[in-house]
Order: C-alpha cells, then structure tokens, then sequence
C-alpha cells in the first residue's frame, strides 16, 4: 500500500507491528489499561498531547509508546520529576517540561488534548481546599486548547447523597486498636484518620462521627457523612504513604458540578460518568466494608474514580441537547406503531418502526499495523437524553452528541456499489476512487423485542486519509452534524468495554471487521471472568439449531384497532444550548418507550463450564420483527428484560438477574459480572440503555429451562449467523473476555 496517497502522514504512527503493540499494552497493570481506554478513544491520532502533573513520568511514556502520531509533553512542577522522568523515558514523539499546571504553560490554542489524570485535587488540597483554583486551572487550560481539542479529566468525584448521615460498618479484628499505621486494623485506623484528615468541609476540626455496635461479627459500626466515609475507604490501603495521602482532599466536585463547569467554558461533554474499577471493588471494597442509610438499606459502593471528557466548539455551537418536555403522541407523523397477535396464544406483541430502511457503512484502512476505521463523531442523537427523569443505573450523562457507523436512511435495502459510494461522498466527504473494497452486506434486529428495524452493514475498505477537518453536511435539525474521524478500531473496542463508547453498531460492525481480516481484537479490559469448572448431573440441551431455529411464523397482524398496552410513542421537544445557556436550535423527535417499564434494559448471557468446555445457554424467540422482515419469527437471542422503574442502581441487578433467571428457565447463578459499558441500541428511535452481563450457572432445572446451548468455540465460529444485536454484542465480548481463538 506504499503507492496510496496520504501514507506519509501516517509513517510516524508505525509501532513496528500490531504484535508489538498487544505485547507493550498487555503488559501494563490493569489500571493503566483502563486509563488508556479511556482516554485514547477520544483524543485525536495525531497531534499535540499534554499530560499535565505527569510525576513519574511512566504514564507519559505509555501514551507516547502506544501511539507514535501523538506528540506528548509531560509537564509536572518538580523540577526534579521531570528531570529523573526526561532521562529514563526517552522517545521521538515525547518530551517533558517543568510547569505548574495550575497556569498557563502553552501559548493558546496549541494543544489538541489535555489529560488531567487524578491531578486536579492536589490543586484544591495545596491551596487551601479551594475549589475556585481548580476552575481557575480549567478556565486556562481550555485557553491552551484549540478548538475541536479534548479536555480528559480523571479523578474522583463527591458521590450523590454525600452529605446524607449513613453507616459505615468496619473490620475492627484485623488489625491492631493502637500502634502504627501499618498495623492498625482498619475501624482503628478509621478513629485515626477522622482526628487527623481536614478537608474544604472540616477545615479546622475532626471528623464528626457516632461508633456504635455493628450487627456484623468482628466489625465496629460508625455513624458518620457519605462523603466522610468515601474519602475514607478511597484511601484506606495507601498505608505505606498515609503521611501523604492524609493532606489531600480527593473529592471536591460533584458530577453536576464538574459538568456545569465543562458547559460554561464552552466544553461539550462527550461522556461523565462515575468509575468503578473491577480490580479495587472486588480487592478492597466487597466485604472490606458495608455502607447503609440509617434505615439499614444498603448503600452502593463510592466511585473508585471519575470521568469526563469534553470537546472545545466554537462559541456558536451547542453544548448539550436536552428535552424540554414530552408528550404521549396519539397521531404520530414520523413513528408507527403496529400489533401483531400470536396465532397460539393469542398475546399481542406491538413493534415501533420508523420510515423506510437503515444501511450503516464501516470505511476502514490498515496502515503500518494498525487498523483505522471512520466514523461519524459529533452526530446530534438528541433522544439519548430523553426522559431524563430515568436514571441511568451507571450514573452516566451525555450531551447528546455521540461517535456512531456512518450511516444512511433509505426507500429500500439495495447496499449496491453505487448506493455505497453516493452515501459516503454525501456523508463522509469520500470519492469512488477512494474505495478500494467492498465487503458483502450482513444484517441483524437492533432491539427486536420492541423496534422493527433490520440494519444492512457493510464494510469499506479505503485509501488512507486524513479526516481532520471533514464536516458531514448539515442535514439535521442543530448546528451541525459533525465530524468524520479515525478511530484505532482496538482501542474503540476497549473503550467500550469500560463506558467509553456507546453505540452498539458501531462495535458490532469492528468486531466484524476484525473477524474478516483474522486478527485478535487485543486485550480485554473489562471486569474479568473468572469461571469454575463444574460437574453436570444431567446432560445440557445442545442441539444442532441453537444459533439458527428451525423457521416458524407465529404471528398474525392485528387488523382491527386496539389500544397500545406495552409500547407508547412520545414527542420531546428538545433544545440545544451555547455555553451561555442560550437557545441555538428547538427540534421536536419522536421515541418510543415503554409504558409501564423504564427505558433500561439487562441482557444476561448465561455461562457453564464443565470438563466438555464451556458452554452458552441460548434463548429462542418469537419475535414479529423477524417474520416482519424473514418470514420466520423464530430467532436465537439473548434472555433480556427491561427493568421496572423500581431498579434504580446497580446494586440492585444481581438480586434482580437472581430473580428473574430462576423464575423465567429454573437457574441458579453463582455469580455474575458486568460484561462491558452499557450501549445505546438505535438511538434514533428510543432511549433504551442497554446493561449486559454474563452469569455464570449454578444449577439448572433441565425440565423447567428451555435454553439451548452452544459451546462456545462453536459459538465463535458462527458468530456471523447471529441476528440478534443483543446476543451478537454479548456473544463477542464474551468471547473476548475469555480470549477464545476462532
């Protein structure tokens, strides 16, 4: 490919070879792997990076390992950091300057990304715990950034509720009552820390707090704030730098708060959201302590970090889309809603659907071992934030604006050659010639149990090219449409796996691409799944049609009118906001959600491992959209459900997926992991969230359980005769996560 134009621009990014660079990421702890996920997926893959308060430097070093086309800067206040880090950690694309990062150390409008990595509170803990200096520091390093440049901050966050009175329940025998840092148990060393810790909202006492007898044998109970309890066991196990540890304040901005700051400076927020590193949560916190509100329900645990990116647009562009109202449509223009009545058993089902059909393209290119796939970023999905009075279980927000398959709507399913290269030189600013190769169309259902929509993808391979500056034309209702960029294909899946990324297209046409090209997705960076080898009493259903059911139609249109009882489409008018607050656009869209459910959705992939292998238990269906469009309503899909508004927090899904997997196919979870970040599904048409797991089977009442399973190196190898998005989504993080070779 050396004869293809643009490839100059590319050579500094060569990493040797993609082997390489699975080799240095693999060997990194699994923090670091979560904080380069994170924070690559969304800076540039070029450009100009600094990595301010940078001490030691490794963090630095990683960065510029990984990614060569970035030119990073490490800036750190200590004179003699920057020196130790400038002679070990030596490489073209890096450099390290001494700086307070507090002030202003670029000329304006130089950077292309700012990375504050758990940085921020030492300048509020330095300086009096004065929360002023760390707006102050955003105001100038928003100056420093051009526009269409990153902000990534990465710290902790005041959780909700912080200054609610709970109790926090402590070990108090595993360690002594008196005596050094080291050796105290850890209510001791709670005693300690509440006389000695200050912060912005004890300046100049102790830690008020109530000890108290605990239900829990060997624990001491302590009535005390949420936000004194977090601060706490955040930093219970940095014993061997208490001295330090105990000067600094580390939450000192509400998720609201930050995000409020982010707006005002003119940030759009590609993504906030609370962290909770697997690692931390399942070491240090899970039965390390017990946090519950005076009426003794239990608590969810405090974020182990917190994230925030934001994007620097130009004063007339808008910062968030939010829903000013919504209404229940009974006329809709734009939505239908259709019955469909089971032949059987005479239950009605109810499909929404929007006009005519949905192609996604994937372009994509290799260049020195990497692989680059285009996308739409920046594209306005106002309905994302409808019916904000839903929580997300997460505690994610967005502004609106999200990465996603350059994509098109069209009168009818031809993917022909011509149709390809017209929607992406109208869409993605590509020519025909620039189209090297196209790969054969693949279909699959969005969410079928309740949106009539069947994408056909394709992927594109094209000539390398910069995308910098590629506007897609503004065929929206807000001030534009966004941007086409690149995106490492690896990294966008490892964003994902941590809530970096949210659209389910997206990834599922890269877990194809990858497929079609026969390499590894890389490492997977989400809560590892760790199953035990279990004896079978009796023997699993695993028959022949698990992933492709014999074809069967069950249902019938209803023709005469009936009420919708499941399904119910509104209208939201939404806004979207200048940084100032001020109206830039007023849109109205039409969603559906449903009527007596929440706009969340869980999907649990059931697991078994047993000395055959490890086996995936399959769920068979009769869903109308896929007779809609296959004439055959039989289809293999992963157990869903929607959740009931009373499931608010994640805490709450284990009891729920306990519930739910015995009641619905008689089986007994040992325990369950959360299978990557949640997903959007089609946003253009609904605001379901999507939370998938993976359950690792217990017991099973092979009369009661209707699941079909498939081994799961079966289930690799007919990935591609998968429709169902869930399952599709599930079945290849799954596979990821357990590093199975097709």
């Amino acid at each position: 490919m050396n004869d293809l134009p643009h490839l100059e621009n590319y050579e500094k990014q060569d990493r040797g070879n993609r082997d390489a660079y699975e080799a240095y990421f693999a060997g990194m702890d699994a923090s670091m792997q979560q904080k380069i996920a994170l924070t690559t997926a969304h800076f540039p893959v070029r450009g100009r990076i600094a990595d301010m308060g940078s001490g030691s430097g490794r963090g630095t070093f990683d960065l510029a390992s990984l990614y060569q086309g970035l030119e990073l800067v490490g800036v750190d206040i200590n004179p003699v950091s920057v020196a130790r880090s400038t002679e070990q950690y030596r490489r073209p694309n890096l450099h390290y300057v001494v700086g307070d990062i507090a002030t202003t150390v670029f000329p304006e409008n130089s950077l292309d990304g700012i990375l504050d990595s758990s940085v921020l509170h030492h300048v509020t803990s330095f300086n009096d715990f004065d929360v002023n200096r760390v707006l102050t520091t955003l105001d100038r390093q928003v100056a420093q950034l051009k526009t269409g440049g990153v902000i990534i901050i990465r710290d902790f966050v005041i959780p909700r509720r912080a200054s609610e009175t709970i109790y926090l329940d402590l070990p108090e025998q595993d360690g002594r009552a008196e005596g050094s840092i080291k050796y105290l148990s850890t209510a001791a060393l709670f005693e300690r820390f509440s006389e000695t810790w200050r912060s912005s909202v004890n300046y100049d006492s102790p830690v008020s707090y109530a000890r108290l007898a605990s239900p829990r044998a060997g624990f001491a109970r302590y009535k005390v704030s949420l936000r004194a309890a977090a601060e706490f066991v955040l930093r219970k196990d940095y014993r061997a730098d208490w001295d330090t540890e105990i000067l600094e304040e580390y939450t000192y901005l509400s998720q609201s708060q930050f995000e409020e700051a982010f707006r005002a400076r003119g940030l759009r927020i590609v993504t906030s959201m609370p962290l909770w590193n697997p690692w931390i949560v399942e070491n240090r916190f899970v039965g390390r302590f017990h946090l519950a509100d005076l009426n003794e329900t239990p608590l969810p645990f405090p974020p182990t970090n917190y994230l925030i990116v934001g994007e620097k647009v130009s004063s007339r562009a808008g910062v968030e889309l939010v829903e000013e109202q919504r209404q229940i449509l009974k006329t809709p223009q734009f939505l239908s809603l259709t019955s469909y009545r089971h032949k059987e058993s005479g239950d009605i089902y109810e499909l929404a659907e929007r006009p005519n059909l949905t192609i996604d393209l994937l372009p994509w290119f290799e260049n020195a071992g990497q692989i680059f796939v285009l996308a739409k970023k920046d594209f306005p999905r106002p309905v994302v934030n409808a019916c904000a009075d839903q929580p997300t279980l997460n505690g994610s927000s967005l502004s609106g604006y999200i990465t996603e398959p350059v994509s098109a709507i069209v009168d009818s399913i031809n993917a022909s050659e011509e149709v390809v290269s017209h929607i992406l030189a109208e869409r993605a600013g590509l020519n025909a010639e620039d189209i090297l190769n196209l790969g054969a169309p693949f279909t699959y259902y969005t969410s079928p149990g309740g949106i009539n929509e069947r994408v056909t993808a394709r992927l594109v391979e094209v000539r390398p090219r910069r995308m910098d500056t590629t506007s897609i034309p503004n065929y929206t209702k807000f001030t534009d449409a966004g941007t086409v960029r690149e995106l490492d294909a690896h990294q966008t899946l490892r964003a994902s796996h941590v809530g970096g990324m949210f659209d389910a297209r997206l990834e599922i046409n890269i877990y194809r691409l990858l497929r079609a090209l026969h390499l590894s997705p890389g490492s997977w960076i989400g809560a590892p799944v760790a199953l035990t080898t279990q004896d079978v009493s009796s023997p699993l259903n695993t028959s022949e049609d698990a992933l492709s059911p014999l074809a069967h139609a069950a249902f019938e249109v209803c023709t005469e009118h009936t009420a919708p009882q499941f399904l119910s489409l509104h209208e939201g008018a939404f806004t979207e906001r200048s940084c100032d607050g001020e109206t830039l656009a007023e849109a109205s869209f039409e969603y559906v959600v449903p009527q007596h459910l929440s706009k969340n959705t869980i999907v649990a992939l059931p697991v078994l491992q047993t000395t055959e292998g490890i086996f995936v238990g399959i769920e068979h269906r009769d869903l109308p959209a896929a007779q809609t469009f296959a004439g055959s309503s039989r289809i293999a899909v992963a157990p869903a459900w929607r959740l009931p508004f009373t499931v608010k927090d994640r805490l709450e899904l284990e009891a729920f997926l306990a519930k739910v997997m015995a009641r619905d196919f008689g089986i007994g979870i040992r325990r369950s992991w959360e299978l990557g970040g949640s997903y959007f599904p089609t946003p253009g048409i609904t605001p379901e969230v999507v939370y998938p797991f993976v359950v690792e089977i217990g017991s099973i009442n092979s009369t009661q359980s209707e699941l079909k399973f498939v081994e799961i190196n079966q289930l690799a190898a007919r990935l591609d005769s998968i429709q169902d998005a869930h399952l599709m989504i599930a079945a290849c993080r799954l596979i990821h996560a357990l590093d199975v070779r097709s």
